[in-house]
């Protein structure tokens, strides 16, 4: 792919293009889930051909946080457990609390013991949201955040994102075709036959 892409702490960019034409693999690239057949990604300036897939999970843990089409949460585990979890993990105190509020956050405060299968898809793409805010992350890689939700809990979850940007300066990388999300970042790629053109915002 002749593809060059930059992304600084605190901004948003948003990555579009037709289904198949590479975005999610190209996020998995960037967050060192896949290994690139050529060239080199950096995650948070570690290159990430140079260290084994356990430092790339080290690396990641506490500090990068994912939205999945799949939404990958853990089938036996409650919304609750799924959002605790990785705070745990990265050591966080009052994790349970943390959890909690993150649900709420995403209207999900009446759904929290309820396992994946008892939830819609909509649901659980925002238990996986409330997740990958889990411990405020300095990168945040979304496929399709709002692919799954109404118009309504669409605009609540943007608002999130960005809130989160605000708020921890947190680089926002999504993949999505959802315009007024797009509109929202700071800058608009479209991809499309290996190649990474940006698209002019028109002023706000």
């Amino acid at each position: 792919m002749g593809i060059d892409l930059h992304v600084n702490s605190g901004e948003a960019v948003a990555l579009l293009g037709a289904s198949g034409s590479g975005k999610s693999t190209l996020l998995g690239l960037l967050a060192g889930l896949d290994d690139p057949t050529s060239g080199s990604a950096f995650l948070l300036k570690q290159n990430l051909s140079e260290i084994s897939e356990e430092q790339r999970s080290r690396l990641r843990l506490g500090r990068v946080g994912f939205v999945f089409q799949s939404f990958q949460l853990i089938p036996g585990m409650t919304a609750l457990e799924n959002v605790i979890l990785p705070l745990q993990l990265a050591g966080v105190d009052k994790a349970a609390e943390q959890a909690r509020q993150l649900l709420k956050d995403v209207g999900l405060g009446k759904r929290m013991t309820h396992l994946p299968r008892q939830l819609s898809g909509g649901e659980q793409q925002r238990v996986a949201i409330a997740r990958a805010f889990a411990g405020e992350p300095e990168v945040l890689f979304a496929d399709e955040p709002t692919g799954n939700l109404d118009a309504e809990t669409g605009e609540q979850i943007i608002k999130l994102l960005f809130d989160l940007r605000d708020r921890c300066n947190t680089a926002l990388l999504m993949v999505t075709h959802d315009d007024q999300l797009a509109k929202r970042c700071d800058r608009v790629y479209h991809l499309q036959g290996g190649r990474l053109a940006e698209i002019e915002q028109e002023p706000s």
